[in-house]
């Protein structure tokens, strides 16, 4: 998870957010992992909460992904040799799907950020991670 120090040592009010942020975009953060790595929905309920300090329960995870599956978005496959397990990954006919709600996702935070004006005094560069499925999702257009 990312973490911004203040000057007298204590972190950054900002976490709070993050529970609002994850579960209103929890979608889209799905299919941004997903589109990184196909993984199963235990590996993305461990790497959410990794990564956010937010935890999503399996209930919500899962009705994501039976969504996702009946609407051709993703294909669910056993993994090789564990038949309990199956590996989430996006479909040829999702892919389009998945791109356009990422962009659309990044393109709301970022207006929201302007309409607050957090650019002028946070620049999005500096909230940006070295994660790449973070990055995904936090990718905004700094040249508009």
């Amino acid at each position: 998870m990312i973490q911004m120090e203040k000057e007298d040592g204590s972190l950054d009010e900002w976490k709070k957010f993050m529970p609002q942020i994850v579960k209103a975009g929890r979608d889209v953060i799905i299919l941004s992992m997903i589109f990184q790595q196909p993984m199963s929905g235990y590996d993305l309920i461990k790497n959410i909460f990794t990564k956010t300090n937010v935890f999503l329960s399996q209930g919500t995870v899962y009705s994501i992904l039976y969504s996702f599956e009946e609407t051709n978005i993703l294909q669910a496959q056993y993994g090789k040799g564990d038949m309990r397990s199956k590996i989430y990954r996006i479909t040829p006919n999702g892919l389009k799907i998945a791109q356009d709600r990422i962009r659309n996702f990044v393109l709301a935070l970022d207006n929201v950020i302007k309409l607050i004006n957090a650019e002028a005094t946070y620049p999005c560069s500096q909230l940006i991670t070295n994660d790449p499925s973070l990055n995904l999702i936090l990718d905004l257009d700094e040249s508009n």
